[in-house]
């Protein structure tokens, strides 16, 4: 055999045994698109493989294609539509933030609200949620909006724009509460450990807004968030625990009965940083009955009561 030949041989083994590759392409509604969907705003429509031995399946748990061994190259297409869901865990829909809620119990999930809705839920105790807002709102209507019992994390921000049904994405998620009557319809109540980023939390019923609870395990985290009440009677915060308020913006119209943030438990305490808190009514703008309150110097909170040494 000639040397050309030797060459040509092993040219093509080599060749050969090259591993077969694997093409992936992603489309929205039939229109081709450059990266995966986000798994919490869409739902696979369909697959289409040209190689049917690779045996392609989507699978919705880790959001990724899989397929068995290839022995030549292969193309799937991909093919995902918007959620008909108002909420997705894990690939899957729920019609109610309760389902939703209820099938994630105390495994650590990942919770996504798709549009605009309404609702309320309760989560499990020793449950691990992180709630994705995606600039949307979520309205209690007369229920306690969200009441987290375990481990949450709330953000708010859009993070997959492309697809909501929106034309601008807007720069909070909201937590709302509109209708209703009582004191069982307040918008954030937390009994654990609550962490939100980039909301604005809204309330036009009787109720404050959020509660940090009394029961001396509930510690609370708010990064960036707005809170504004216009009402004569009504407290925007109470805190009974925990809480750190981080870039935020509350402001109240209360009388001297009802100030914008009380602090009302011994134990408890609040750490302002880079945080503004105002009451435009007669009321005070922080009101520390007990516990500690920290200010940083970035932080404003005119015509507070119970920061001075006199007063406690």
């Amino acid at each position: 055999m000639s040397v050309l030949a030797c060459l040509a041989v092993c040219v093509f083994a080599l060749c050969a045994c090259k591993d077969p590759k694997l093409t992936v392409n992603y489309y929205i509604d039939g229109r081709k698109t450059d990266t995966l969907p986000d798994r919490g705003l869409y739902e696979i429509k369909s697959i289409k493989c040209n190689n049917a031995k690779a045996n392609a399946t989507w699978d919705c748990d880790s959001w990724s294609l899989k397929t068995e061994t290839l022995t030549k190259n292969t193309s799937v297409d991909l093919d995902f539509t918007y959620t008909s869901h108002p909420f997705t865990m894990n690939g899957i829909g729920y019609d109610s933030l309760q389902e939703a809620f209820n099938a994630a119990g105390t495994t650590p999930a990942e919770i996504h609200i798709t549009r605009d809705a309404t609702g309320s839920g309760t989560t499990a105790v020793g449950s691990d949620i992180t709630l994705y807002l995606h600039g949307f709102a979520l309205d209690g209507m007369g229920g306690e909006t969200i009441v987290n019992n375990g481990t949450m994390t709330i953000r708010g921000i859009d993070t997959a724009a492309e697809g909501k049904g929106k034309n601008e994405a807007p720069e909070r998620g909201i937590l709302a509460n509109t209708t209703g009557s009582g004191d069982n319809t307040k918008t954030l109540v937390n009994f654990g450990t609550l962490i939100a980023y980039d909301l604005v939390i809204n309330n036009s019923t009787e109720s404050f807004s959020i509660w940090n609870s009394s029961n001396n395990e509930s510690s609370m985290e708010l990064h960036n968030c707005l809170i504004e009440r216009g009402e004569p009677e009504i407290i925007a915060l109470v805190n009974s625990g925990t809480l750190l308020l981080d870039g935020c913006t509350i402001s109240g119209g209360g009388d001297l009965t009802h100030p914008t943030v009380l602090q009302n438990a011994g134990f408890a305490s609040i750490k302002l940083v880079n945080t503004r808190i105002t009451n435009s009514g007669s009321g005070y703008s922080l009101y520390k009955e007990s516990g500690t309150v920290e200010i940083d110097g970035a932080s404003e909170c005119p015509n507070a009561f119970g920061l001075s040494g006199d007063e406690e």
